[in-house]
Formats: structure tokens, C-alpha cells, sequence
């Protein structure tokens, strides 16, 4: 059956379980844009204020689904808006497309209005580059470069489409729209048996456990194994969840700009670690200052695990999630048992100095500002366990790690291994539209809020409750906190002016409050909860408040 590029495309997307498509009209994609008014019903269109928001979201949507998100834009300016989001999603492994307009054949190669070298600018932040300048490749190269995003490891690909092919004819076949994305290889049982032998001579073991095994399964595997083996656990950033942090085993996470003393301390003498669906990154070492002691085995699907400098005993390139199954199947079946009583005492000890550190924290009292710790600490107990937190980047979000429990599986998000800010809002939006029986919270920094604060117009137009919780200090605080220590005091672009954010959220039509003291909290707090619309609380906080940090670790750094 004869039909256009830009309905055999749609068609496609449809078959393949796509749900949503994020982007910003332009010339270059309006043949694609109208094509999918005829399917609005299977697939519902979210024109966002900024490309870096659309992509942002389509990348959150990979992250919480396991599918790729997809998101269509402009040529050359839509396009370039939109890097940042797809370098977000390679870095942290989520499967994206990124569908973008590229100029009409004619005109290609001629440095024509619109164009720029999309293909050679991406190749390195995408995992396949797609160019459909032919009506007769357009089937099959959506429907591989769907399974090249949802091949482990999962990452971003892109395809462009030169305007003047999406009207033109091709013939569609049903049988092609097909999910069948490449499996990672299956453990080895021998690799099964080694694991077994190093944790039979472990004293100190320590399981890391990384966004490669954040899903629901991953819970049930570790109960079953601390029916045997009470060995404590740790987390990457993108492994939040994966086992609740409200369990005493669970430390919570290690590395630079969130780790905790006790988790670090835990990590650093570990005689044996194993680390499941993550490697060993300069974040999760503090640029490789702090190594485990011990054994280290590496389970994933990370190429540049060789390239690192880490010791690592063995590296296992194969699907976590089931090497995990078998290793437990394996102590199960050859009933291993261990307390590890010493090791989880000196845990405790490296915990309750942590726990003072935290306690210190709490106790801070400001004039006409809002000590976060406390703040943070009372939503924790408020909100449910199904409750999805969205952080940005900046001092802020450490506040997220020292006192928000993550209770579930993928409920927590973070541009984590590129940095970028923009992301928390985006992200935020798009967790609400995937889970709306779900808290969605978004905790943003007000220097980032800024950077996404149109589409708050989105998140009013489309209907989407989000929460939002500015941590307001009126500077980059991370580098205001380097000038004040390392350069002595001069400030230069770090101090910022920002509007009433409560008051500019009622421009937009969303619900804004507005606090400075700590005897407001508990009522701002229950407020926001018991909204039904978007709500942005501007947290007045100061900014020379350090949250809960591992100071240590992050000074070893600076010697590096």
C-alpha cells in the first residue's frame, strides 16, 4: 500500500507502542506534524516552548518506560537546540529518537538557510545517525534505528529528513513495524561460580548497584539474596530505587556531589565489590581518589569500562539484571549464609558520624530564610512511596540525596553523568504525563529554573500537575561556594536577581507559594501536596548554606 513517508512513519511509530511525540513545529517537519493529526488518538502531540525541553522529555519517557521516547524538531536551530538533551541521554544511557527536518536534496550541501552538518555534529553523542533522503529507506530505518535505541546498552539515535521526501510516496508493510531490539549476551555460568567463590572469601562486601538493574525485578532479587547473604548495598545516582533506601542494608549513594560518609567509607574498604548495571566512573570515585580495597567485579554493558582507570578483578559484559537471577539462584542453591556482623557494625559507626553531620544540619536557624535541610527532611515524611523525584543540577539537589528516600524503582531522575542543567523541569513534566496517578516532584535550582521557566506555559496548557520546588539562593551557588573558598571572595557571575516566583507562576495559571522561615514549612509542605494543579513553592534559602556533604572525599579531588 502506496502512502507518504511522513503517514508511513506515524503509521510505524504506532505499531511500534509509541505513545507521545514532544517537539516545536517548523517548516522542515510540518508534513510530519500533520500527518499526526490524523492519528492524534494513538498518538498524543506535545508542542513544548524550547527543543531542549521536547527532547528532555522524550529522553525522561525512555528513562521511565524502557521504550524510546521520540521527539521531532526544526532544522538547523531546532536541531542545535536540541544537543544539550540528546548528550543527556547518552551519557546516561536512555533510549531516545530525535527526529529532525534537514533542507530539501536540491539544496543540500550548499550551505543553504537552515543548514548545518546535523549528521557529523551528533555522531558522537548518538549510538546511530539515520539520513532518509530516499522515500524507500523511510520504513526501515524508523523501525531500526527503534531497536538500535532499545538495544542494551540503551542510548539516543537520530534520524533526519530532508523536507521535500515526507509527502512523497512509499510502500508501507505492516510485518517491518516490529520490536525486536539486539540481547545482550547471557552471563556465563563460569563468571556465576567465580562471583560465588570471591563472595565466600569476602569480609567486607559491598553491592553497587547502578541504572543498569533500576527496575522492578531488581527489589525482589535483593530480598531473596539477603535471606543469605546481609550484605550492604550502595547505589549510583541512576541506581536510586533500585532497592528501597528506607532498608538498613541500603546505604544510600556513593561518589562526588551526594555520597554520604558511611556509604563512601563503605565503598573505599570494601574487600570485595560488585557492581551491577554501572561501572566505575570519576563521579563514583571522586575522579578516581577513592578505590575499594579489595576485589572489584563489574557487570554491564559499558564499553569504557576497559578505558577507566580501575583495578577491577573481572568485568562481565552481559545483562545484569539476569546475572543477578543467577547468582541468587546459585546461593539459594548451594545455601550460603553470612552475617557480615563486624562489617555492618563498623558501618554503623562510619553512619552514626554522618547522622551527626545531618543532625547539625537540621539544628541551623536563619533570619528570614528557610534552613533546606529541614525542609527537605519533613517532605520526605510526607510524601508516598510511589512518589517520583526530579532533581536538578547545582548544590540543590544534594539536599535530594542526604534526605529524600527513593522507596521505588525508577522514582528518581537527574542529568546525572553529563551535568547539564534544564533538565529537572523537563523531565518532571513528562514523569506526570507517563505516571498521573503519581507525585511528580521537580526540585530545581533558581538558577536553572530560569533556563526552563517558559514551560510552565506547557505544564498549564497540557494539563500537567506537576510539583516544583525552587531552591532559591539567589546565586550558582556551586561556583559562588568555589569563589568564596578558593578565590578568596571574588565573585564574578555567580550572584543572580530573580523574580517572585510564586506570583510569576500565577501568571502562567499555575498555584505559587512563597516562604522564608522555617514555621511555614509543614503548611507550605501540606499545600503543594493537596494540589490538584502545578504548583511552584519558591524556597527562600541562603546561600551560603552547605548541605550534608563527604568533605573529605571531595577535597581528595583537588589533589588529583
Amino acid at each position: 500500500m502506496a502512502i507518504s513517508v511522513a503517514e508511513c512513519m506515524v503509521k510505524c511509530l504506532v505499531e511500534l507502542g509509541t505513545k507521545r511525540v514532544y517537539g516545536i513545529i517548523g517548516t522542515s517537519i510540518l508534513d510530519f506534524i500533520d500527518a499526526l493529526y490524523d492519528y492524534r488518538e494513538q498518538i498524543r502531540y506535545i508542542t513544548t516552548r524550547h527543543e531542549q525541553v521536547a527532547v528532555s522529555m522524550a529522553d525522561a519517557e525512555g528513562r521511565l518506560t524502557d521504550t524510546p521516547g521520540i521527539a521531532a524538531v526544526h532544522a538547523g536551530p531546532g536541531f542545535l537546540n536540541s544537543l544539550i538533551s540528546v548528550a543527556n541521554a547518552y551519557k546516561d544511557s536512555s533510549p531516545l529518537i530525535l527526529l529532525s527536518g534537514a533542507v530539501r536534496r536540491r539544496l543540500s550541501q550548499l550551505d543553504s538557510w537552515l543548514e548545518v552538518k546535523q549528521l557529523e555534529m551528533i555522531a558522537p553523542i548518538t549510538k546511530a545517525q539515520y539520513r532518509i533522503d530516499d522515500p524507500n529507506i523511510a520504513q526501515e530505518n524508523i523501525v531500526e534505528a527503534y531497536n538500535t535505541a532499545l538495544s542494551p546498552p540503551y542510548g539516543p539515535v537520530f534520524i533526519e529528513i530532508t523536507e521535500d521526501i515526507w509527502l512523497s510516496n512509499t510502500d508501507y508493510d505492516h510485518s517491518i513495524c516490529k520490536v525486536n531490539p539486539n540481547k545482550p549476551p547471557p552471563p556465563n555460568p563460569e563468571d556465576i561460580r567465580k562471583t560465588i567463590e570471591y563472595l565466600k572469601q569476602a569480609q567486607q562486601p559491598l553491592l553497587l548497584l547502578g541504572g543498569g538493574v533500576n527496575n522492578y525485578k531488581t527489589p525482589i532479587h535483593i530480598e531473596k539474596l539477603h535471606r543469605y547473604l546481609k550484605i550492604p548495598i550502595a547505589e549510583t545516582a541512576n541506581g536510586r530505587g533500585s532497592f528501597p533506601e528506607t532498608n538498613p542494608l541500603n546505604l544510600g549513594r556513593v561518589g562526588f556531589g551526594g555520597g554520604s560518609i558511611y556509604a563512601d567509607r563503605a565503598f573505599e574498604n570494601a574487600d570485595f565489590l560488585l557492581a551491577l548495571g554501572c561501572g566505575l566512573s570519576d563521579i563514583t570515585t571522586y575522579s578516581y581518589a577513592i578505590m575499594p580495597k579489595g576485589d572489584i567485579i563489574i557487570v554491564n554493558l559499558d564499553s569504557l569500562t576497559e578505558e577507566r582507570p580501575i583495578p577491577y578483578s573481572e568485568w562481565y559484559y552481559t545483562d545484569a539484571n539476569l546475572f543477578l537471577k543467577m547468582l541468587v539462584e546459585e546461593v539459594k542453591k548451594e545455601n550460603i549464609t553470612k552475617e557480615y556482623s563486624d562489617w555492618l557494625q563498623q558501618i554503623m559507626a562510619w553512619k552514626n558520624e554522618w547522622n551527626s553531620i545531618i543532625e547539625d544540619a537540621l539544628n541551623r536557624k536563619y533570619e528570614n530564610h528557610v534552613n533546606p535541610s529541614k525542609f527537605f527532611d519533613i517532605l520526605n515524611a510526607k510524601i508516598e512511596d510511589d512518589t517520583i523525584i526530579v532533581a536538578g543540577q547545582g548544590m540543590h539537589i544534594v539536599y535530594t540525596y542526604s534526605f529524600l528516600k527513593i522507596r521505588q524503582p525508577k522514582s528518581f531522575m537527574a542529568a546525572t553523568n553529563l551535568g547539564a542543567m534544564g533538565f529537572a523541569l523537563p523531565a518532571a513534566l513528562a514523569a506526570k504525563i507517563v505516571y498521573p496517578e503519581k507525585e511528580v516532584i521537580c526540585v530545581v535550582g533558581d538558577g536553572e529554573f530560569m533556563m526552563t521557566i517558559q514551560d510552565l506555559e506547557t505544564a498549564i496548557r497540557e494539563h500537567i500537575p506537576i510539583k516544583i520546588i525552587v531552591v532559591n539562593d539567589y546565586s550558582y551557588r556551586v561556583l559562588y561556594y568555589r569563589q568564596k573558598i578558593q578565590k578568596m571572595g571574588r565573585y564574578l557571575g555567580t550572584l543572580l536577581t530573580n523574580p517572585r516566583f510564586d506570583r510569576l507562576a500565577h501568571e502562567f495559571g499555575a498555584e505559587g507559594l512563597m516562604i522564608n522561615r522555617d514555621s511555614d514549612i509543614r503548611s507550605a509542605v501540606d499545600e503543594m501536596l493537596n494540589s490538584d494543579n502545578a504548583f511552584v513553592l519558591d524556597l527562600i534559602i541562603h546561600k551560603d548554606d552547605m548541605p550534608p556533604l563527604n568533605l573529605e572525599a571531595s577535597l581528595k579531588m583537588t589533589a588529583y
